[in-house]
């Protein structure tokens, strides 16, 4: 048995106009994961859509249904999903106090933040 894990992120800590950052992981056996895109792509195709879901280019109303229908989907899964958010400004003031600039920081945080999701899940 296989265990696959995805990791992603929103609104690096380097993008100042944010306040927070967004980190997740998802895991499960190779084989749940392949029967959740199987499942996903049949919903792409009931609505007519080739389009990845990012949630922060969502304008119109029209894929609605494909967006929900997916989480359902995907939530109502056997996998594990572990989430982590940061808000920036602490983070960044943190940093100042141990004496690391903000690119430094986001080399500690993508060391760090994906390895303590990693742990989460397994």
């Amino acid at each position: 048995m296989n265990y696959l894990i995805y990791f992603d992120e929103s609104n690096k800590i380097d993008q100042f106009n944010k306040k927070y950052s967004y980190y997740g992981a998802y895991g499960g056996t190779d084989s749940s994961l392949a029967s959740i895109v199987k499942k996903v792509y049949a919903i792409n195709k009931e609505n007519n859509s080739k389009s990845e879901l990012h949630f922060r280019e969502y304008t119109k109303d029209r894929h609605i249904k494909k967006y929900f229908k997916t989480l359902h989907t995907v939530i109502n899964e056997n996998v594990r999903i572990n989430i982590l958010i940061v808000n920036n400004e602490v983070a960044l003031r943190s940093a100042e106090k141990i004496e690391l600039n903000t690119e430094e920081l986001r080399e500690l945080f993508y060391i760090k933040i994906p390895e303590r999701l990693f742990y989460g899940l397994t």
